[in-house]
């Protein structure tokens, strides 16, 4: 596939691990060039290995982490845009006037428009509106990156950047990541069938995700997923000591981590058509 290229844009490390790993590991296998931009260091994670971190140094130590699952993925290429990560909704970390969800809009979009046009994608990638379950941060990354992905080839916005050298580049695709609402639970299900004492999701979480109607396609990642997995383990932080994956049988992980969701955000899809689980089909490569 040489000629294609994808930029992922999303919010903290380990975004690019979870819910896209297999999606990304399987592009770069085929020789698409991928870019991935983080906007935080994810300060505010969890600390689940325990001396993994500490709260004065976890920035530091996710930022380590990143570059372990880009390396493990085979991306081409990251950068992290260093503002702060923004906690869960309702949280104090909202209010710090340098957490991500407070950072000036128009300069951010302008920073993901000149990422854009450095790397020329064709497909954009980043989280769906609803921020796969609702983090502020992950609505943020995809508000900013959906107006710049429109933004990029318009070469009245942000002139200046075009002085430098660049050129206005419009992408002809933008992907959001989803989840389907319920998934919560399946996920939990299959582990309790499998043995694990894994909890059922509270009541605020159980509508996670969006219907299963707006997903546009399942991409069953099962032939990368030993490579999802590493790049995964490789957020030691947000990984526990007991992580389920470590122990169950492979069918269980396949079931739960091999199977990622996406949406067309841009061209739009009709209602009623289907499109093939590919970011790529029927694209022209760049020579």
């Amino acid at each position: 596939m040489t000629g294609y290229r994808l930029l992922a844009l999303f919010a903290h490390p380990d975004d690019e691990a979870f819910p896209v790993g297999g999606a990304l590991a399987a592009c770069a296998s085929a020789g698409v060039s991928v870019r991935l931009v983080t906007a935080t260091r994810g300060e505010e994670g969890e600390i689940r290995q325990p001396g993994a971190a500490t709260r004065e140094t976890i920035g530091a130590v996710r930022e380590k982490e990143l570059g372990d699952s880009v390396r493990a993925l085979g991306l081409a290429s990251h950068d992290l845009l260093q503002y702060r990560d923004s906690g869960m909704a309702g949280t104090e970390p909202n209010g710090r006037p340098e957490a991500f969800v407070n950072a000036d809009p128009g300069t951010v979009v302008e920073r993901l428009v000149r990422e854009i046009r450095g790397f020329r994608p064709q497909v954009v990638l980043t989280f769906g509106p609803d921020g796969l379950y609702g983090h502020p941060d992950h609505i943020a990354i995809c508000r900013h990156a959906t107006k710049a992905f429109h933004a990029a080839g318009d070469p009245s916005v942000f002139p200046d950047q075009l002085k430098g050298g660049l050129e206005a580049h419009q992408p002809q695709r933008l992907f959001y990541s989803v989840r389907p609402r319920g998934f919560r639970t399946d996920m939990a299900l299959k582990l309790r069938a499998a043995g694990v004492d894994f909890p059922l999701p509270t009541p605020d979480r159980v509508n996670d995700g969006v219907p299963r109607e707006e997903i546009h396609f399942e991409f069953d990642v099962g032939e990368h997923l030993d490579a999802k997995l590493a790049c995964i383990i490789c957020h030691r932080t947000q990984t526990a000591p007991d992580w389920p994956y470590f122990t169950v049988p492979r069918d269980v992980t396949a079931h739960n981590m091999g199977r990622e969701w996406y949406i067309r955000g841009w061209p739009p899809v009709p209602p009623g058509q289907t499109i093939p689980p590919s970011f790529f089909e029927g694209l022209p490569q760049d020579p």
